[in-house]
């Protein structure tokens, strides 16, 4: 395929991931930002944790009864606000729509396949250009609190495995002998399960390096430069409009989360893809002596307390509440009662120090699938909507993306990721 002049609108983990595949693939890319640098949004603060073992969308069977409880509960891990219930109505339709136990089942088969797939180019992207970004590559652990929630977790795995998910079932013992700073609660735990293909790593750091290798291959970033709107010519993308000019391409790609509707809606293109908001807590551990050696999933409290390098980042939790960007107070509790209740002694040690408190939008689809691909206009592409996975899905959906720009076959079924599926 001719190499084209390729813009990309947002310069997070997907954008930037995509600027380096088309790149790499001799495209002329420009990538457009709002902001100052690179990771400014969703990928600033994030879990750090690249999880193929954590391929289920949110909106598993029952969800509904989850989300009405959290009506009345504060601390609830995933949180429904009612003010901006109205304006997710169609979009909420949607997602309990596809929460059967069917589709819930195909969403995970097709999230893994893309995240198992994006692991293995990240690594190798890490390992060709000595990226430096606090990557632990130790495997996570998802620490059950009673056998039902261990026998659970079970049944996710054994699912996958035949699609190449790897895991151990560890009993109390196990789970100490792998982390044994959790032997202060070793009385609470039923066991474990272990994943050891998992990594981690500070998003943040990644993109900020790879924007650098992607710059250095000759793609250009323009920061400050919020885009306005889609230069529309007869049915076909052209272009962008910034605040200051318009701009041509032969190629438009949106990679601006769950505010890529504020672009699409002008061309009557709506895909449901709406913000969900998760919380991180980074704690300065530059001073311990004994550290968490691998990230740490509490099953009971949907959150994860990851090692990245001196810091130490507690995060999880989902919030439906439109955009609204508050740090609710009893929210970041919820993270520091699941540091109290892993690492009793480390949170006596760290939490009267330096806490920095973040919230982003997670861009989640209606069908907990990502969106990527050529939408129904032509010369416009799209990748967002992964939810959680952004940062596990990130270099896999820049290679999906990029194959499929360039006509070549799709590294992972491409079918389940289609912006054209809505």
């Amino acid at each position: 395929m001719a190499k084209q002049n390729v813009i990309i609108v947002g310069a997070g983990l997907a954008g930037v991931s995509a600027a380096h595949a088309l790149r790499e693939r001799g495209h002329e890319v420009l990538v457009l930002d709002a902001h100052a640098g690179p990771a400014r949004e969703t990928s600033f603060a994030n879990a750090g944790a690249l999880t193929p073992s954590e391929p289920e969308p949110w909106n598993a069977p029952g969800v509904h009864w989850q989300l009405l409880a959290s009506l009345a509960d504060p601390h609830s891990a995933m949180k429904l606000r009612l003010a901006p219930l109205p304006g997710l109505i169609p979009w909420g339709l949607k997602f309990l729509a596809n929460s059967t136990r069917k589709r819930y089942a195909a969403a995970c088969q097709a999230n893994f396949a893309l995240s198992r797939y994006s692991l293995a180019q990240t690594q190798a992207v890490r390992d060709r250009h000595k990226l430096d970004f606090a990557n632990l590559a130790r495997g996570t652990m998802k620490v059950c609190r009673d056998q039902q929630a261990l026998d659970q977790r079970q049944q996710t795995g054994k699912a996958l495995t035949e699609a190449g998910l790897r895991y151990e079932i560890l009993d109390r013992e196990a789970t100490l002998a792998r982390e044994p700073l959790l032997a202060d609660v070793a009385d609470q735990l039923a066991g474990a399960i272990y994943y050891p293909d998992d990594e981690s790593g500070d998003a943040h750091l990644f993109t900020a390096a790879l924007s650098e290798v992607a710059h250095e291959a000759g793609a250009r970033f323009e920061y400050n430069s919020p885009v306005t709107s889609l230069i529309d010519r007869a049915g076909r993308i052209v272009g962008v409009r910034t605040a200051t000019e318009e701009i041509e391409a032969d190629q438009v790609v949106l990679a601006t989360g769950h505010t890529s509707r504020r672009l699409l809606a002008p061309l009557g293109l709506h895909i449901p893809v709406r913000p969900v908001k998760g919380y991180s807590l980074s704690l300065d551990m530059s001073q311990l002596n004994q550290r968490p050696s691998l990230p740490v999933v509490d099953e009971a409290l949907h959150a994860i307390v990851t090692p990245l390098g001196d810091t130490l980042r507690i995060a999880g939790t989902a919030e439906f509440a439109g955009e609204d960007r508050r740090l609710r107070e009893e929210r970041i509790d919820n993270l520091r009662l699941l540091l109290t209740r892993l690492y009793p002694d480390i949170a006596a040690k760290l939490l009267p120090g330096d806490q920095k408190a973040w919230c982003g939008f997670r861009p989640m689809s209606a069908d907990g699938r990502p969106v990527i691909g050529e939408t129904r206009a032509p010369g416009l592409w799209i990748s967002t909507g992964h939810g959680h996975l952004g940062w596990t899905q990130a270099m896999g959906s820049a290679g999906l993306l990029a194959a499929l720009m360039d006509g070549d076959e799709a590294p992972v079924p491409a079918e389940a990721f289609s912006a054209k599926r809505f």
